[in-house]
């Protein structure tokens, strides 16, 4: 992959949250230099980025993937992008996709060299995460292998890394395992505000209790936050219930990743149910708990909506970027009166 004078161009497709902080890397580390080596397309015309980012080595695609009606990742955006690009390119898609989408992609556009490369970056600070990440992952596909880490060496560095292993053996991942490993991420960042939300209201509940019995006795859930998060394997991350404008999980990503999971995990349970015929022992009982696992995912769903309702606010008016989010008509909770 590497050219003759040493230095890879490179193509980024979507200037957003996730593709400028892409931008800001090349341009100020790497000293890289717009339309001589690194070249950026976004269809935005306010944010006047139009180069051919064909004449690009490595291409970021880093689009939106927002939800369908039923829930599911649409994709579309990432396949029109991914349409533009030439043959013999590397394609790193940075894009939240469910699991399966790069596969999919390296089969449909065999002379095409696909990566996934998850973001995990804060709405608040996303520079200081992309420069400063705790985890920098590469996940392959059988054609992209070879070119891993030539990638993982153009990106900030991060304690945790695949290809490399923290004991600097070579340890791969999976474009698969990559996907999965960013829906997980997000998806237990919403069960854990919402499990933290449901001891808010237990302390809650417990504290009206004790003053309708008229005992005398202090039941804080910040001081009962402070105690579990002292463990390290729990941890602080997320159980702040007061923190930003409305108690719930919301945001651009949490709630549309969650409703992708469920719906990946669906079909993906549907599929394997549908199969009458060579059906196992060890498949139907597969089935069943997949069957369970996303009943609970769907419950903590009906939670975050419950919770949201009592506030005056719905899930639509919380899924957005937070400098969106519009709480004026948000009714106080959890009083202590």
């Amino acid at each position: 992959m590497s050219t003759t004078n040493n230095k890879l161009k490179i193509g980024i497709i979507g200037l957003g949250m996730v593709g400028e902080p892409i931008r800001k890397w090349f341009e100020e580390y790497h000293k890289y230099r717009r339309k001589k080596d690194l070249f950026c397309y976004d269809i935005d015309p306010k944010r006047d980025y139009d180069d051919d980012v064909n004449k690009a080595d490595i291409i970021f695609v880093a689009v939106p993937t927002p939800k369908n009606p039923d829930g599911s990742c649409n994709t579309s955006i990432v396949e029109n992008a991914v349409k533009t690009i030439k043959d013999g390119k590397f394609v790193i898609i940075k894009s939240t996709v469910v699991p399966g989408t790069v596969e999919t992609l390296q089969k449909k556009y065999p002379r095409k060299k696909f990566i996934f490369n998850p973001e995990f970056l804060t709405e608040s600070q996303a520079w200081l995460d992309f420069i400063k990440p705790d985890r920098q992952i590469i996940g392959n596909t059988s054609k992209s292998k070879a070119g891993t880490k030539e990638i993982l060496d153009l990106l900030p560095r991060a304690p945790f890394e695949r290809p490399w292993s923290s004991d600097y053996t070579k340890k791969d991942a999976s474009a698969t395992e990559a996907e999965m490993a960013k829906y997980a991420a997000n998806v237990f960042g919403y069960i854990k505000v919402i499990y933290g939300n449901i001891l808010a209201d237990i302390a809650h509940a417990l504290k009206h209790n004790f003053k309708n019995k008229q005992i005398s006795a202090e039941v804080d859930y910040e001081n009962i936050r402070e105690i579990i998060s002292a463990d390290p394997r729990i941890g602080p991350a997320w159980l702040n219930v007061e923190h930003g404008d409305y108690a719930g999980a919301g945001g651009y990503c949490f709630p549309k990743d969650m409703a992708a999971f469920i719906s990946f995990a669906e079909n993906l349970t549907n599929e394997l149910d549908s199969n009458k015929k060579n059906k196992s022992e060890h498949d139907k009982g597969l089935v069943l708990t997949l069957k369970q696992g996303i009943k609970v995912l769907k419950s903590v769903e009906d939670y975050n909506k419950a919770l949201l309702k009592w506030q005056g606010l719905t899930i639509g008016e919380v899924s957005k970027h937070n400098k969106e989010i519009l709480v004026e008509k948000k009714k106080q909770i959890r009083k202590n009166n």
